[in-house]
């Protein structure tokens, strides 16, 4: 009891940082889960093609597998017009500011 009443303010410290670095990580994994794009379908199109495009490191089975469930399909078939939420991809270049940061000159 001596411990608590001596280190008390330290320990609500360190409990409240945990809370809400837990919090944070939680917000911001969910917030990744549900980033999409949204496509409008063009004459040609195939989710086979769309993957070549937009599926990065998945397996194209894998990555419609993910496009179906976003979009709720129980088949394969895209129609013309349609729009399609697609897993959001992540940026291949590089921000500019970075290569700035680390004393590249243009």
């Amino acid at each position: 009891m001596n411990f608590i009443q001596k280190y008390g303010f330290i320990l609500l410290i360190v409990i409240l940082c945990t809370a809400f670095t837990i919090v944070g990580v939680l917000k911001e994994a969910k917030s990744a889960a549900n980033s999409y794009v949204e496509v409008t379908i063009v004459e040609g199109d195939t989710l086979w093609g769309l993957a070549q495009g937009y599926s990065q490191n998945d397996s194209t089975e894998k990555w419609i597998a993910k496009v179906m469930k976003l979009n709720d399909m129980e088949s394969t078939t895209i129609k013309t017009g349609e729009t399609l939420k697609l897993p959001e991809i992540d940026p291949i270049m590089p921000n500019p500011m970075m290569t700035e940061l680390a004393g590249e000159e243009k």
